[in-house]
């Protein structure tokens, strides 16, 4: 039988010592494709929105990097105190939601929220928190929950739901939280965000934000072998080679400079 899926949120410390080398293998890449837009020496002060039982930030602290976090969940905020503790990291992690980020103007070289603006009340207003947060020059980085796609990870039992109208998707995520709980993890937030290209620049610019990039914009030339050159090179060579990953590939992510 397949284990139950869970919101993230929800981990043990056990099962959150056990993403800690899972983790550090995501920040590698990441930290190299958003070096390329802009500089993020050591030193650096980052922060994180929705940061569960803080696996990046700890594994950003080892790196060398000042980190703080935002996360709304009281026991994932101790897990994460445990989890830092058991690491001897300087890990500080404050209650708080994105559209109102516990935090000072200008304070942050970078920010990044993976896989959480999908689950935010208002992500206009948490696009507009993380301008007002960074520095000039920094950047936010965020991966979320695509329209573009049918294939979806945070919701199961409806095919082709990445398609669904907006209102539909919303009236079964209601549906789900209440009846069927472990079609979203048991998600107490459950995703009421999707996105299209069109729509993440435009709120970006919105917030204030002057460089753009996507997906296929940060991948390194040199991140793979021949294939993946070769893919890459035809992925990003138009609007349309960029439409047809969006549809294939799950979820999207975007680098925004301020």
């Amino acid at each position: 039988m397949a284990r139950e899926r869970r919101a993230a949120e929800q981990a043990s410390f056990q099962q959150s010592l056990a993403k800690l080398t899972e983790a550090a293998d995501y920040l590698k890449p990441l930290l190299a494709r958003l070096d390329r837009i802009t500089p993020l020496p050591r030193g650096s002060n980052i922060a994180e929105i929705g940061s569960a039982q803080g696996h990046m930030l700890i594994c950003l602290n080892s790196m060398g990097y000042h980190v703080t976090g935002v996360e709304p969940w009281d026991q994932a905020r101790k897990v994460a105190a445990q989890l830092a503790d058991h690491q001897g990291s300087e890990v500080a992690i404050l209650k708080g939601v994105a559209e109102s980020l516990p935090m000072e103007p200008e304070s942050f070289d970078a920010l990044i929220a993976k896989s959480v603006i999908e689950h935010v009340n208002d992500a206009e207003a948490a696009f507009a928190e993380a301008a007002r947060v960074l520095k000039p020059g920094g950047v936010f980085w965020f991966s979320t929950a695509s329209s573009m796609c049918p294939k979806q990870d945070k919701v199961s039992g409806f095919p082709l739901f990445g398609w669904y109208p907006n209102s539909l998707k919303l009236r079964i995520m209601e549906w789900a939280k209440s009846k069927r709980p472990h079609l979203i993890g048991h998600a107490a937030a459950p995703p009421i965000n999707w996105f299209t290209p069109f729509k993440a620049r435009r709120m970006l610019r919105k917030a204030g934000f002057s460089r753009i990039y996507d997906r296929y914009d940060l991948r390194l030339p040199n991140g793979g072998g021949k294939k993946y050159r070769a893919a890459l090179a035809v992925v990003s060579s138009c609007r349309l080679t960029k439409l047809i990953g969006d549809v294939l590939w799950s979820g999207c992510s975007y680098a925004a400079v301020k």
